[in-house]
């Protein structure tokens, strides 16, 4: 891009004035990437939000009074999975469907299923310990879906816990929560 030739009869500030004029008339055109990340990230957490409503509903539905139940919502536009790691280091998911601790994944929910997927995981008998939950994003169902909303509930001994977020395409979120069960 060339340099801005002045004549010599325009002033200093007459010239800032004019550059600062050029500059703005070229942003007027231009997105503001910070208010658009801004934005979107809004977007999904208000999705988020109503996946974790919808998993409340189906869980007071299904109410667990024993074992250990994870659940995983997300939307059609994307390919989520569910991945559980027990005490013994052992992690349930699609393709190590059960664990020696008990823990049973039961679908791997794909591309062109319902509006809103749920994954499961469940433990009859959870050992004491810690666990780990994971999310991956592997693949979208919708173009341009760079990333999705989620929500995960956790049912134990008659208690409830939920998270939501929102995970970015081929990315693995290797702790999106971790709890004790003593």
């Amino acid at each position: 891009m060339g340099r801005l030739m002045y004549p010599r009869s325009v002033s200093i500030r007459s010239r800032a004035a004019l550059l600062l004029s050029v500059q703005l008339l070229l942003l007027a055109g231009c997105s503001n990437p910070e208010a658009e990340e801004a934005k979107q990230q809004a977007e999904l957490d208000k999705r988020g939000l109503e996946l974790s409503a919808y998993l409340l509903d189906r869980d007071v539905q299904t109410e667990l009074q024993e074992g250990l139940a994870v659940h995983l919502a997300f939307g059609a536009e994307a390919d989520l999975d569910l991945y559980v790691t027990d005490p013994l280091l052992e992690t349930v998911y699609f393709a190590n469907r059960k664990s020696k601790s008990g823990g049973e994944i039961s679908d791997d929910i794909r591309c062109g299923t319902d509006e809103i997927g749920v994954e499961e995981i469940r433990f009859i008998a959870p050992m004491p310990g810690r666990y780990r939950i994971g999310i991956d994003y592997p693949s979208r169902c919708a173009d341009e879906i760079k990333k999705a909303a989620y929500a995960l509930s956790i049912q134990h001994d008659g208690k409830r816990q939920e998270a939501h977020g929102s995970v970015s395409l081929q990315r693995f979120d290797v702790i999106a929560l971790e709890f004790e069960i003593e």
